[in-house]
């Protein structure tokens, strides 16, 4: 009977701690911000330990790394992005009556076939646009959250320095008996999915960098715009590629055919270099799913959940497969 009361005591403080966090969420972003900061550097902070350098200044050189490469996103690639998105918006029909010229052959072709390719042609051009409206509030809202993020490096400070204390506080929130068997799935959670994603986040760095460096060599306008979608689209395993290509392909062939045959090649390559060679080394072995399953991972996310689910699908995949493997080896 006390079991069942502790239980049920337990329970209610869980579910008033998930309340008062939904409740504060606001106040709570920066906080959650700084957590995958200092996930994402800890194991920079633990190579400089073995280094010798002490805690405090590790995690402090750490964090330098970090404050070095933000300051210069804000200062160079926002602004820069915010300028040709504004170009790109105001051409939005411009680039419509270009591409509608290479569709010449639109004529020739049966009348149903004519009236889906122009509805397909008036889809992309209105989802860009929301897009681009959306992309400029949510822009706004960002900018007004700014005084609130200041405070994002001294959180990820402290979760550098006092892992082990935040750690503990975390596992005494868990009860004492599936204290073990949860911190050992969480140690192989990330052994797998950690390396997985922090790997992925800096291919998609490495990416991003090869085609700007790449459309700015081939005078293909926008190439901040182009090499940023390119690099995030890179997260998504298999479809991620085409969706990187897309725009770069479109923006080539408004300039001429030619560029964009120039563009198809020079994304082909990137591709290859990436599968063939970045891929394996910074990633090493996969998560031991099978491509067939992956695509059917990806198709169900993005039907349900949209890009996000599309983005979040593989990890969480991952995830459950560790769990799965976790506890059939514990019963069996």
């Amino acid at each position: 009977m006390i079991k069942k009361k502790s239980l049920i005591i337990y329970l209610i403080f869980i579910f008033l701690l998930i309340l008062s966090l939904y409740i504060i969420k606001d106040l709570i972003e920066p906080i959650l911000v700084s957590l995958i900061f200092a996930y994402i550097l800890n194991p920079v902070k633990k190579h400089l330990e073995k280094r010798g350098f002490s805690s405090r200044l590790a995690a402090f050189v750490s964090l330098i790394f970090i404050l070095i490469f933000f300051i210069f996103v804000f200062l160079v690639i926002v602004p820069s992005m915010i300028k040709e998105l504004f170009i790109i918006a105001s051409s939005i029909d411009i680039i419509e009556e270009t591409l509608k010229r290479y569709f010449i052959f639109l004529d020739r072709i049966p009348a149903y076939l004519k009236g889906n390719i122009e509805i397909l042609l008036n889809k992309a051009k209105n989802s860009t646009s929301s897009y681009l409206d959306k992309l400029f509030v949510n822009t706004i809202v960002v900018s007004k959250k700014v005084p609130l993020y200041l405070l994002t490096p001294i959180f990820t400070y402290y979760f550098l320095i006092d892992t082990a204390y935040f750690k503990k506080q975390i596992i005494n929130l868990i009860p004492s008996r599936f204290r073990d068997s949860l911190f050992e799935l969480a140690k192989e959670i990330d052994e797998i999915i950690g390396k997985y994603i922090k790997g992925q986040l800096i291919l998609s760095l490495i990416i991003s960098i090869f085609t700007f460096i790449g459309l700015v060599f081939l005078k293909i306008r926008f190439p901040l715009f182009i090499a940023i979608i390119n690099g995030f689209t890179n997260i998504i395993p298999y479809f991620g590629p085409v969706l990187g290509f897309i725009p770069a392909f479109v923006i080539a062939l408004t300039q001429s055919v030619n560029k964009a045959v120039v563009v198809s090649v020079f994304f082909f390559v990137i591709q290859e270099l990436e599968s063939s060679i970045i891929a394996p080394k910074i990633l090493g072995d996969s998560l031991g799913i099978h491509p067939v399953y992956v695509i059917i991972i990806l198709l169900v996310g993005g039907k349900f959940f949209g890009g996000i689910g599309l983005l979040l699908a593989v990890p969480i995949a991952g995830i459950i497969k560790v769990t799965y493997n976790y506890l059939l080896k514990k019963i069996f």
